[in-house]
Formats: structure tokens, C-alpha cells, sequence
């Protein structure tokens, strides 16, 4: 059977002309094209050079971005997208990133894409990984390999955002390992882009960034499709 495409922000039926975005919603992301953290990519004030929290936290991954905010327009697209099946926006959010960071990847020098992985019991109920299809979708573009089974989810965690700073760092803990049951893991692999859906506080992201940091990985950058915003 096959479906017509949809609006990846209100989920209509697309017509004959339009791609991703209908003609009612092609204005409502909010794209990061200015004053963001140097650091994360969060925006900030116009002034500030990085957010608070890249202020006081130590982080060890060197740099990262994402596309747009995470407001109520992109927060009910991502939850179609990562809870109700809609695999096909991935397409749409990878293209956005490529469009707005191909040669920012091209100028980290990055070796793959790895994507943050789920939970196997999560992965099974949900039937895929969301930061994997947006993962595979860019990789494709920028003709960059995507190792989905680098890393290994082995904590079933708590959902993050029901969480508090504290609660999420302790809730991540030992959540993430490298996948060494994996048969052929990549040699040599000096730089590194995490792949995700969603960056909040960035727990996460640091989470995966020391594993792969441990495992000889020198320089790691993230994307992500949506940040949340900074002070």
C-alpha cells in the first residue's frame, strides 16, 4: 500500500507540488542560524558567546549544532516522528542538516556517524531508532559511513525529560557502553559525530562522548535535529 506524503509539521496530505512542508507550515521552524552557544548550539542572547551551562560544566565533546528549536512547532513533529511510526520525516531533518551544516561536517573531518542508540527492549516496542533513520538519511548525503552498532544502550533508562539536571546525569550513568560483541569494530576512528533527535541538557550526548572518548576516539562533534534553548 502506499501513502501519500505528509506535512512534516501538521501531518496533512502534501500536494503534487509540495515537499516535507505544506504551504501553511513552511515558515514554522525555527531554524539556528544565529546566536547560538559556540559550544552546544543552544540559543542564547545576542551578546552571550556560550550558555550557561557550557559555561560551568566541563564537556568532552569538542562541538556540536542542531537545526532548529525545540518549541511546541518541532516538539509535536519529533513525538509523530519517534512515537507514532512517522520514520519519513527523517528524511525531511536530515536534509534541513545537511543543507544548513554539510560543510561544518566537512570541515570536522569526521570518519562516521554514530547515532545514540535504545534500549533493546525500547527498540522492540518502538520497532526502530529515530537518531539511527535520521543518522542513515545523512550519512547518505554527506557519503560519510553510519556505524548504528558502535555503541550499545545497556541501562533501559528512565525517559530524560521527566527528569531533573541531577536526576539525568545519575539516570545516564554506565547507560552507554561500546559494542565489543560487534564483529567488526572500526579501526582507527579519530573523529566521531553523535547523531540524535533531541538535545536538552545535553546529559545524553556527554553520556555517549565519554565512551567514545575512552574507547580512542580523539575528537567528537554531535548533531541533533532539535536543541532546547539556553540563557
Amino acid at each position: 500500500m502506499c501513502f501519500p506524503p505528509r506535512c512534516v509539521i501538521c501531518d496533512g496530505v502534501l500536494s503534487g507540488k509540495e515537499q516535507y512542508l505544506c504551504a501553511a507550515c513552511t515558515d514554522l521552524p525555527k531554524r539556528i542560524e544565529k546566536n547560538f552557544c559556540f559550544k552546544c548550539g543552544k540559543p542564547v542572547d545576542g551578546e552571550k558567546e556560550y550558555c550557561d551551562s557550557c559555561k560551568k560544566e566541563e564537556k568532552t565533546f569538542l562541538m556540536g549544532r542542531a537545526a532548529f528549536c525545540y518549541d511546541r512547532v518541532m516538539r509535536r513533529s519529533v513525538l509523530r516522528f519517534k512515537y507514532h511510526g512517522r520514520q519519513e520525516y527523517g528524511e525531511y531533518y536530515a536534509f534541513v542538516l545537511y543543507k544548513m551544516f554539510g560543510g561544518w561536517i566537512e570541515r570536522t573531518g569526521a570518519d562516521a556517524l554514530v547515532p545514540v542508540p535504545v534500549h533493546t527492549e525500547r527498540l522492540k516496542k518502538r520497532g526502530y531508532n529515530q537518531a539511527a533513520v535520521v543518522a542513515r538519511e545523512l550519512g547518505s548525503r554527506c557519503n560519510i559511513p553510519v556505524y548504528e552498532d558502535l555503541l550499545l544502550r545497556v541501562k533501559n533508562t528512565l525517559p530524560q525529560k521527566e527528569l531533573s539536571q541531577k536526576e539525568r546525569l545519575d539516570n545516564l550513568c554506565k547507560a552507554f557502553s561500546i559494542n565489543h560483541s560487534n564483529r567488526v569494530l572500526p579501526d582507527n576512528l579519530n573523529c566521531v559525530i553523535i547523531v540524535d533527535d533531541i538535545y536538552t541538557t545535553g546529559s545524553t550526548i556527554e553520556a555517549c562522548s565519554k565512551v567514545l572518548r575512552s574507547f580512542g576516539v580523539n575528537k567528537v562533534f554531535f548533531l541533533c535535529v532539535c536543541i532546547g534553548y539556553g540563557n
